[in-house]
């Protein structure tokens, strides 16, 4: 026959345990050092998403609403700002398009035209390549252009480390944090905007 022993003779080989509550059970249950349920606060991880662009890492600021496009024709607007490249339709709705490189380089003679995103550079891998990145939603919806796709940024935590910077950017700054050794900064995009103006 077999050499597996028939569970009979196994169930009989162990001496029967009397029937006790869940709580009752619960509260005996002594496990041994060094025992985990599987739950560790090492891998409690809070995630958060952040963009570089210009030098700078930006964070995504909470339960706010973003989307990353790939580069798309965009209708300039006369009369504007430099640094608002144009208008494109997302989902039917008219978004603007803003490229930071364009905002420090504002007055500057040196800035040329070569942030149009309609041109697409072939040498540029994947994670360098400028997209759109869309904060917010419906008409209070605005897209940056950054440097390649957004990133996940690992347990961020608030400090008071503020990197110099211009004052364009440290008015639309909310809060900074530091994750690996990188600071953060939590940009304000609607604040930007009121303050482009």
């Amino acid at each position: 026959m077999s050499d597996i022993p028939a569970v009979e003779s196994m169930v009989l080989d162990r001496p029967l345990r009397p029937l006790v509550s869940l709580n009752e059970a619960l509260n005996q249950f002594d496990p041994p050092q060094g025992f985990s349920l599987g739950v560790s606060s090492l891998a409690i991880k809070e995630v958060r998403y952040g963009f570089r662009a210009v030098g700078f890492s930006f964070l995504i600021q909470e339960k706010l609403t973003s989307e990353v496009i790939p580069p798309m024709p965009f209708a300039a607007i006369p009369n504007t700002p430099d640094w608002l490249v144009g208008m494109i339709n997302l989902h039917g709705n008219l978004v603007p398009v803003c490229d930071f490189v364009r905002v420090i380089g504002h007055g500057n003679n040196q800035v040329t035209n070569t942030t149009n995103i309609n041109n697409t550079n072939n040498n540029m891998t994947e994670s360098t390549k400028r997209m759109i990145l869309i904060l917010g939603k419906g008409d209070r919806a605005a897209g940056f252009l950054i440097d390649g796709y957004p990133c996940a940024v690992v347990n961020a935590k608030r400090t008071n480390t503020i990197p110099d910077m211009p004052t364009w950017m440290a008015n639309c700054i909310a809060s900074t944090f530091i994750s690996n050794n990188e600071v953060w900064l939590e940009f304000d995009y609607e604040n930007f905007l009121k303050r482009a103006i």
